[in-house]
């Protein structure tokens, strides 16, 4: 957005400051691409026009709470874009967030003129999303709402969970810090009391949830963000990397996402390159085993030491 004329970054900025309660000069300067001297410039200009901005050292600017704008009018461009954000939010199939979306979607609609809406009607018919997900995906919707939550009024929560690499199921009280959808699944992820660390819980495998009256300190926790930063730091995941048979990959596509894909890509006629982060090699080893020599493991090596010792297992098993 660094190319907006300053008339427009202005009004902008104006909208900006109405979406939260505290907003920084930073976070204006990173979202319109200036600098933070020319966010203090655009912020006198709206003062000078007569809107009341107040700041708070450290912290950042707001407006007073008597404040309104007018009704915000939505161009096609941005109703096309929240459109086509409509349809993927259809296709993760929470069910509730769907609907609120829907509704909010219907109010944008209510105040376009004729021709975009006619434009935005025929759009719809002809855009889809289909992300694969069973039906069976969403029985995490149902912890949706009390985990929102419990992450905005940091409130511990209590879970049975079950762990599917260790086949059981387990009490644990659980520090919410973000909500995280990759591998077509919500994922929690929350500072857990019981194993003194960070832990990524999919939601569809909470059995039970309590919200306490406990609460914690947000700030002692990483952010949502942070964490995600450093997922691919060796004591969190092991990152993996393989090249499987372009013949053998279409029979991957459902079960992959149940193993911690990442991206592909195509290499040459014969071989596709998948990446994978896991929190277990074994666990994973155990998938590979079923496509033989349909894959090569280019890396980790101790995923192949992981495959060389469950073959030999099968070996002794089988009596070979």
């Amino acid at each position: 957005m660094a190319d907006i004329n300053r008339f427009d970054r202005v009004i902008s900025i104006l909208t900006m400051l109405h979406t939260k309660r505290l907003i920084t000069a930073k976070e204006i300067a990173e979202r319109f691409g200036v600098s933070e001297r020319t966010v203090y410039r655009d912020i006198r200009t709206l003062e000078t026009a007569g809107v009341p901005i107040g700041s708070e050292a450290g912290l950042g600017y707001f407006l007073d709470k008597s404040y309104r704008l007018p009704p915000v009018m939505f161009d096609r461009d941005e109703a096309v874009a929240l459109l086509l954000a409509e349809k993927f939010i259809q296709g993760i199939r929470d069910q509730k967030t769907g609907q609120s979306y829907r509704s909010a979607l219907d109010k944008v609609k209510a105040v376009l003129g004729h021709d975009d809406k006619d434009y935005l009607e025929a759009l719809s018919q002809r855009v889809d999303v289909h992300l694969g997900v069973n039906q069976s995906d969403t029985a995490g919707d149902r912890w949706l709402e009390e985990i929102q939550k419990a992450i905005v009024f940091s409130h511990t929560l209590q879970i049975e969970y079950y762990a599917h690499y260790r086949q059981q199921s387990g009490q644990r009280t659980i520090e919410p810090i973000g909500l995280y959808y990759y591998s077509r699944h919500w994922h929690l992820i929350a500072w857990c009391q019981t194993r003194d660390d960070y832990r990524d819980f999919r939601l569809d495998r909470i059995q039970t949830l309590a919200v306490t009256s406990d609460h914690f300190n947000r700030r002692s926790r990483a952010s949502l963000t942070e964490y995600i930063e450093g997922l691919t730091e060796p004591q969190d995941l092991h990152a993996i990397t393989l090249h499987v048979d372009r013949q053998i990959a279409q029979f991957m596509q459902n079960q992959k996402f149940y193993y911690g894909y990442v991206s592909e890509e195509i290499i040459n006629d014969d071989w596709i390159e998948m990446s994978f982060l896991v929190p277990e090699l074994e666990y994973f080893a155990r998938w590979l085993l079923s496509y033989t020599d349909a894959i090569k493991i280019i890396e980790p090596s101790a995923l192949n030491d992981e495959m060389a010792r469950l073959i030999k297992e099968l070996a002794l098993h089988y009596g070979h």
